[in-house]
């Protein structure tokens, strides 16, 4: 999709790709979908994509449930992103807006940001997923506040390989590593988080 339009209310279901690719300045609004058992990605913004992604069900797709690479720079609101054979939420060299979504019970990371990209994520839970609840690495920034981040397996915050986040105000707790682990040339801002 590289246009505008609205898709809403629709069941996107057992697709050989992925559910929704946004690219090459795309900008729908995608609202109250149910985006699920891809083979891909369920839902895939690149190439300069943008839209306005709300209260959609990302859930048993194959791969990452939310990718966002190459300059993206999409709105994700109130989505609940669970149980995806990858990450739950997946930013490669792109931006973004990410409040207030579910990443829970994902193969991989809730949210994993990697080669300079620079999301913006706040009031998300990132939860009882196989990797850690939030991965920053490769030289990645951005700005990570008031994230709920628990029971994941590994670290509830991994941050390595000169990436360089702002983390203030997380309630970090209950995961199988450690709250916050800075590492490996890993940089950046961590204050005013509540570690349990």
């Amino acid at each position: 999709m590289n246009g505008l339009g609205v898709l809403e209310g629709n069941d996107i279901f057992d697709n050989k790709m992925d559910g929704i690719s946004v690219k090459s300045g795309g900008n729908p609004t995608v609202t109250s979908n149910v985006i699920r058992d891809g083979k891909g990605k369920g839902i895939f913004v690149h190439e300069k994509g943008r839209g306005s992604f709300e209260s959609n069900d990302v859930a048993g797709n194959a791969s990452a449930g939310v990718s966002v690479a190459t300059g993206a720079d999409p709105i994700m609101r109130r989505n609940k992103i669970t149980g995806n054979g990858g990450h739950g939420i997946m930013v490669d060299k792109a931006a973004g807006l990410y409040e207030d979504n579910s990443l829970t019970s994902n193969t991989g990371d809730g949210m994993y940001v990697r080669n300079a990209g620079t999301p913006e994520a706040k009031g998300n839970e990132m939860a009882r997923n196989e990797g850690h609840g939030l991965h920053v690495c490769r030289d990645a920034c951005g700005s990570f506040l008031a994230n709920q981040v628990h029971s994941n397996r590994k670290d509830g915050i991994t941050v390595r390989s000169g990436a360089a986040p702002i983390i203030n105000n997380n309630v970090i707790y209950g995961n199988g590593g450690q709250a916050v682990n800075v590492c490996d040339g890993g940089l950046g801002t961590v204050e005013d988080n509540h570690l349990g």
